[in-house]
């Protein structure tokens, strides 16, 4: 009985030894693939719309780089607002971010006049501060702006002037309209008001009493020098018709007597040309008429025209001055 029950306990621990070593020896031995199948390893699948299968890399979150720390600063682009490091900067170069920093303006790239200065380059100017504002003062004179060569400036108004235009005219303009301009700074300065504000303050009053000048003497004269056109037109036609059919009538006459008395001198012989002479007189008479009230309409509409076109050119000239010049001085103050 003992022998029975020792065989039958050693019959489960052979059946372990023996498959533990079929397990290792299946282990040891190389896979062969199985006939028919293919060879080639599982590969990853595709993410649709990339052309390379995903990464352990690139699946991985990616933390963003800290500017100074990052092995690739040399390549890393620049992010729109962020300032870059210095390692993406070329030597001597400030950062730029792009919609924040603004680019410096350069300078005008000519040379003033001796007591004169270039054109200020554009700059934010600080607010009036009517607390500040008090009573004239003396101030050092502010010294007039010149623009550059061969170039219009009054005021905020530049132009290019014509090569017609010689310097003898053009320089006056340019001088008297920057010792206004400098006279009106100065003044400003005088009363508190911050010089690179009162430098936009007199440019703009300037430019906008300029343009308003003119668009006001356009806007009255034109019409004014029409209405005094017309009947300065009609009025010289009929004095020059008259004029014209006067000295018509005197040439017409004289050429008469002339053939009149041709002929008395040659005893008849001339009596053709007095003929000739006398069917002319009339068409001699209506031509220098006609002459005349041509003439007369031309010299009628200049005068009538400058009799009401220039009074009313001035008084639009110097209403849109003075609205121009108060529009162009607010928006220095406020710009």
């Amino acid at each position: 009985m003992a022998r029975r029950v020792i065989i039958a306990g050693a019959i489960p621990l052979a059946l372990a030894v023996g498959c533990s070593s079929t397990t290792d020896q299946n282990a040891a031995a190389p896979a062969t693939p199985a006939a028919g199948r293919s060879t080639e390893q599982p590969t990853t699948p595709r993410t649709p719309g990339t052309d390379n299968p995903p990464t352990a890399d690139s699946a991985a979150p990616k933390l963003p780089a800290i500017p100074g720390t990052s092995p690739y600063a040399a390549t890393t682009p620049v992010q729109p607002g962020v300032t870059a490091p210095a390692a993406d900067r070329p030597n001597g170069t400030r950062p730029v971010q792009p919609g924040v920093t603004t680019q410096p303006t350069p300078r005008p790239d000519y040379t003033a006049p001796q007591n004169f200065r270039p054109i200020p380059a554009p700059e934010a100017a600080p607010a009036i501060n009517w607390q500040d504002l008090h009573a004239p003062t003396v101030v050092t004179p502010v010294a007039p702006i010149a623009p550059p060569p061969r170039t219009l400036r009054i005021g905020d108004f530049t132009t290019a002037v014509p090569d017609d235009v010689p310097d003898t005219v053009l320089n006056p303009v340019n001088v008297g309209a920057a010792n206004v301009e400098a006279a009106f700074a100065t003044g400003l300065n005088s009363i508190g008001v911050n010089p690179s504000r009162s430098d936009k303050i007199a440019a703009g009053t300037l430019a906008g009493a300029a343009l308003g000048a003119v668009g006001g003497a356009a806007a009255l004269g034109i019409p004014g020098a029409v209405v005094g056109a017309v009947p300065g037109a009609a009025i010289g036609a009929v004095v020059g018709l008259g004029v014209g059919a006067a000295v018509g009538v005197g040439v017409a006459g004289g050429l008469t007597a002339a053939a009149l008395v041709g002929t008395v001198a040659t005893s008849g012989l001339g009596a053709g040309l007095l003929a000739i002479q006398s069917a002319a007189a009339g068409p001699e008479v209506a031509g220098f008429a006609g002459g005349g009230a041509l003439i007369g309409a031309g010299v009628g509409a200049a005068a009538g025209a400058a009799i009401v076109g220039i009074p009313a050119a001035v008084v639009g000239g110097v209403g849109g001055g003075i609205a121009g010049g108060a529009i162009g001085g607010f928006l220095g103050g406020a710009l």
